[in-house]
């Protein structure tokens, strides 16, 4: 159902002013109070609306987490420079500024515990969050393949994770180094190695 329209022609249309105070209603508290301000009773008070009206959308935190997520950032962010070193230089500055944002920094750290403690919370986040993200960047990956930069290859999720690890592990410990165009430079020049020679399966 898209965010105006009505579910198969039945239903009232979605109001999108509320989706819009709801999001920046958790982006506030995220700043403000941290992660575990993030509740539905609190979202619902600053976004003014309600307890019903908000679990109508989010059955929780986590959903209410990722849609604010792919609102800030979208689910599309792969580059189209016309070759694959400046699509993965591209993305890989896109994902160090991601994780450099103040209410990704405010709320990494908790959501991380969440998705790790609960099964069904981590499958949620990664279909609505994670997943198209990752279709974006395999469709970066075929027009690559479609250029003749690199063969046809097989387990495009591995190369998505070299990429997106390292700027993680970062992120979350900065003893380890900074985000800086060195680590895009290193994350690039492994992605372009494992889509050039491919991957050994076991």
């Amino acid at each position: 159902m898209s965010d105006t329209g009505k579910s198969a022609g039945m239903g009232r249309p979605r109001n999108t002013a509320l989706d819009a105070a709801i999001a920046t209603a958790v982006e506030q508290l995220l700043l403000t109070d941290g992660y575990s301000a993030v509740t539905i009773d609190r979202v619902a008070t600053v976004a003014g609306t309600t307890r019903t009206a908000l679990y109508r959308r989010f059955p929780g935190r986590v959903a209410l987490i990722a849609s604010a997520l792919a609102g800030h950032f979208g689910t599309d962010p792969a580059p189209d420079t016309g070759t694959l070193r400046g699509d993965l230089i591209e993305l890989q500055r896109l994902q160090v500024e991601f994780f450099r944002t103040p209410v990704v920094s405010a709320g990494i750290a908790g959501l991380l515990g969440d998705l790790s403690g609960d099964p069904q919370w981590s499958a949620m986040f990664h279909e609505a969050f994670m997943a198209p993200r990752r279709r974006s960047t395999q469709a970066m990956f075929q027009r690559a393949v479609d250029r003749g930069e690199i063969p046809p290859f097989t387990h495009p999720t591995v190369v998505s994770d070299i990429l997106t690890g390292p700027l993680l592990l970062h992120a979350m410990l900065p003893a380890t180094g900074p985000l800086d165009d060195t680590l895009v430079a290193a994350t690039v020049d492994a992605a372009l190695h494992l889509l050039t020679v491919g991957i050994r399966d076991a």
